[in-house]
Order: C-alpha cells, then structure tokens, then sequence
C-alpha cells in the first residue's frame, strides 16, 4: 500500500526515541505504510517521508533564516510545492500551509496545549479536512523526563484533501511545538 493511498482515512506516526524526528507511519490495523527518515546531521531539521519500499515521496525542511517557524515541503527532486508558516502573532497553535505560489491553502487551529489541531479551508472554518491528534499528550504533563517520542494520528474527514500535504502539516506542526 502506498503511503498516500486515497483509501486511507487514519494515519498514526510514530516518531522514534529522542525527537531524532525519524519513525514509522501505520494504517488503524498497524501496518506500516511509510517512514520518516531525518538527516541525523543537519542544520535545516531536513525530514524524508518514504513509501514501505523506501522511495522518497518528499522532503520537509526548516528556513535557516526567518523570524519564525517556516518549513518548505518539496518534491523529491527539490520543486517546491508547500510551505508551513506559524504566524507572528499567535495565542493558541497556529501554523498556516501555502501552495508554491504563496496562497494560503489551509489553516491548522490547536488548542493552547497545542495537542490536537483542526485543519480547515483559510477562508471558510467550516469546512474540515483533517484533524490532527497528539496520542500520548499526557505523559508530556506526568512524565515529560521519559518523553523520548511522540505519537500523532491523522483523520483524514475530507476524503479529496491531499494526502502529502496533511502528513507534511503533521510534521511541522510537531516540529514547531514539540522538539524544541
């Protein structure tokens, strides 16, 4: 099965010990359907989402210059075709996803504990296409000395909505918020 399969309506990440960013992406019935592989070494927090077979389906990697959070998605030979931007003012989580030609495309709202998020069309909040999900936020309250990894599912609710573009919002919202 490919990772950004149309049949897919759950995601669950698995990011591996010490918020290296790397790790494993599962279907609901625990199949491993992708990994994410991030450059050990490397200034930009340069991540890979890879199908099972290990081909690369794209690269998600930090602006080393900005005055905020801003992560390029690309292609894996390096077009541009998303970036994720936390706005400058934000009381509660907030990241926004454009398209390569700077258009706003979507807006992930969290809560103040910046645990889940709702992805939504950035100019009508009714319109719903993923919800993204923190699954083990309270061992970062009881226990955050043993935190080693993170776990985030994906429901996907609009079944249209691009798949690599809501994995790739997954990332960077974890890597804005959560491995500082």
């Amino acid at each position: 099965m490919s990772l950004l399969d149309q049949s897919i309506e759950h995601y669950v990440l698995h990011e591996k010990t010490w918020k290296f960013g790397g790790g494993e992406i599962y279907n609901p019935q625990g199949e491993k359907i992708g990994i994410m592989k991030r450059k050990l070494i490397s200034m930009r927090a340069e991540i890979e989402l890879r199908n099972p077979d290990d081909s690369v389906v794209c690269i998600i990697a930090k602006k080393l210059v900005s005055a905020r959070p801003i992560y390029d998605v690309k292609t894996p030979n390096g077009d541009l075709i998303g970036r994720g931007k936390r706005p400058m003012v934000a009381l509660r989580g907030s990241i926004d996803m454009y398209d390569s030609e700077d258009n706003m495309i979507y807006k992930a709202q969290g809560g103040v504990t910046k645990w889940n998020f709702v992805i939504t069309d950035p100019h009508d909040k009714n319109r719903v296409y993923a919800e993204i999900k923190k699954g083990d936020k309270w061992r970062d309250v009881f226990a955050p000395a043993f935190n080693f990894k993170d776990r985030y599912v994906i429901r996907i609710v609009d079944p249209n909505a691009p798949r690599l573009m809501l994995l790739a919002y997954a990332i960077i919202i974890d890597n804005v918020y959560h491995d500082k």
